[in-house]
């Protein structure tokens, strides 16, 4: 794992090499969610309802992979699942 210093050092080079190019929008963090599963059951929340039919649905590593390729952003945040 890099140290805090060399990972602000990476991401500003990210951002200052998209400034160079005039970019307006660009990405800093790909949020994954592999999972959808949650073992709570939380009165007010809706999740569970609203994705009971995908709730076992999990994506591939490879296809985990791919999407944060494809997003090209610096950092990558996983959530998901309980």
């Amino acid at each position: 794992m890099a140290r805090p210093m060399e990972l602000a050092v990476k991401l500003g080079w990210y951002i200052f090499k998209q400034k160079v190019t005039r970019r307006k929008r660009f990405p800093l963090v790909t949020m994954l969610e592999p999972l959808e599963k949650c073992n709570l059951a939380c009165e007010g929340c809706g999740r569970i309802r609203e994705y009971e039919p995908v709730l076992d649905r999990v994506m591939s590593v490879e296809h985990c992979l791919a999407a944060v390729e494809e997003s090209g952003a610096p950092i990558v945040s996983i959530a998901g699942g309980e």
